[in-house]
């Protein structure tokens, strides 16, 4: 029996959340209710949170009153969801730019929790949640996490970027009582440091597994190229980054099918993940009103994500900078929450034909390179219009064999103009946060 876990839920962690202004176990009971409300419960009630969003910004937001004015708007002008869209989006610049009047009338920032994401476009963002939000947002996450089996107390173990940090005292003790995980820096995922995170694995015992789409992916592959079968686990959240379909029948040959997708950013933290019946992206309606646009169920549009709760720094119609198709119809696990299809990548990982045409990176990867027989690891550069310089790690069945048939798909999906490079390499490194990017545009979108 775990002794300390039991310690952990039971006091610790509710002293801690307590001390700090995360109690939230009252929201959470209520999340737990809502996520079966009907579908059209739901929405009504985004509905009304949106309204009243939107009177507070105007009467007590500085860049939302401007942004109003601007366009000679009111809020009683918005009477449905397609009024909702006369209202431009939020752009990473608006926020940079205008960081402190978005910060709504009462509210300061050292009232507030700061919050800065990893800047995957170049840029960083700043921005703050105001107390009420930030709880709120936890439960949520309880709720989701509670769907892949993973509870507070409970011991796991993570893949994730930039792990090898010096601890205080004060903050060895918070991660041995709140957190309870063990890592595995995906900066560092050669053999032998997989074989002891998995030594570790084996000694910590952990329930759940945590990590980057892709170093999930790498993890169950060595597994599975060692013969390793005897690691255990509840549930496998698979995070950051889209885990694509041959990824996904990977890790589940080794672990089962016990794989939930997940997706957020930090600007609004947890958007939408996987129940059990791993048919989509439950979305948090409860926190958040997402739309996608200009896509459908086969073609991925731009994720633009109201925030609902956070009254501290409203982001209204934030363009995330993210794709997804959407997902209609009713889930079998009988939860009315909207669920979105399939998150594809950043519009920075979209490709273009000569003649100007979209293709998802995504798209190409489960059609097209993962099917060539001697690609190993494969990492499209898109650095003009027409050219495109193919990264390539080759497999022990590499042959000539190999190119021929990267010569007969290039035309098939880019057009017969599109003119490319391979460039043999050892390996693909990742990003500065550990991830693994298959896709990457060098040119702006052609007009």
């Amino acid at each position: 029996m775990d002794i300390l876990g039991l310690l952990s839920r039971k006091i610790f962690i509710p002293f801690y959340n307590r001390r700090h202004g995360l109690d939230n176990m009252p929201m959470v009971r209520e999340l737990m209710k809502s996520q079966f409300f009907p579908e059209e419960q739901i929405r009504d009630n985004q509905w009304r949170d949106i309204r009243k969003l939107l009177g507070f910004v105007f009467e007590h937001n500085r860049f939302y009153r401007e942004r109003f004015d601007s366009l000679g708007l009111r809020p009683g002008d918005i009477r449905s969801f397609d009024d909702f869209e006369k209202i431009p989006v939020l752009s990473k610049d608006d926020i940079r730019n205008n960081r402190e009047t978005l910060i709504s009338d009462g509210y300061i920032p050292e009232g507030m929790n700061w919050k800065r994401t990893g800047g995957s476009t170049g840029v960083p963002l700043q921005l703050y949640w105001d107390k009420k939000t930030t709880a709120f947002k936890h439960a949520l996450v309880y709720r989701h996490n509670s769907w892949a089996n993973f509870y507070p107390g409970i011991k796991q173990a993570a893949l994730w970027g930039d792990t090898d940090k010096k601890y205080s005292l004060k903050e060895k003790l918070y991660h041995a009582l709140y957190v309870r995980t063990i890592f595995l820096d995906t900066l560092n995922m050669n053999d032998e440091q997989m074989s002891g995170f998995i030594g570790r694995m084996r000694r910590y015992k952990p329930e759940v597994l945590f990590g980057h789409g892709h170093s999930l992916f790498v993890l169950a592959q060595y597994m599975k190229d060692q013969e390793i079968s005897d690691i255990r686990l509840r549930g496998i959240i698979s995070t950051a980054e889209t885990l694509f379909p041959h990824e996904r029948k990977a890790v589940e040959e080794v672990f089962g099918n016990i794989v939930f997708d997940r997706y957020g950013c930090e600007e609004v933290s947890l958007i939408g993940s996987e129940c059990e019946e791993h048919d989509g992206l439950h979305i948090g309606a409860e926190s958040l009103y997402v739309e996608i646009a200009d896509g459908d169920e086969n073609t991925p549009g731009r994720l633009i994500i109201t925030d609902l709760t956070n009254y501290g720094m409203p982001f209204i119609r934030y363009e995330i900078g993210d794709l997804a198709t959407t997902k209609p119809g009713k889930c079998a696990c009988g939860r009315g929450l909207p669920r979105v299809g399939r998150v594809v990548g950043r519009t920075t990982d979209l490709l273009y034909t000569p003649d100007g045409k979209k293709i998802s990176g995504v798209s190409i990867l489960d059609t097209f390179t993962i099917h060539i027989p001697g690609f190993k690891q494969t990492q499209i550069v898109q650095d003009r219009l027409d050219h495109l310089v193919f990264h390539i790690v080759r497999a022990e069945d590499f042959s000539d064999s190999s190119l021929k048939m990267l010569a007969e798909s290039v035309p098939r999906f880019f057009g017969p103009s599109m003119k490319y490079d391979v460039k043999f390499v050892d390996s693909i490194p990742l990003t500065s946060r550990g991830k693994f990017q298959f896709s990457v545009c060098k040119i702006d979108p052609p007009a």
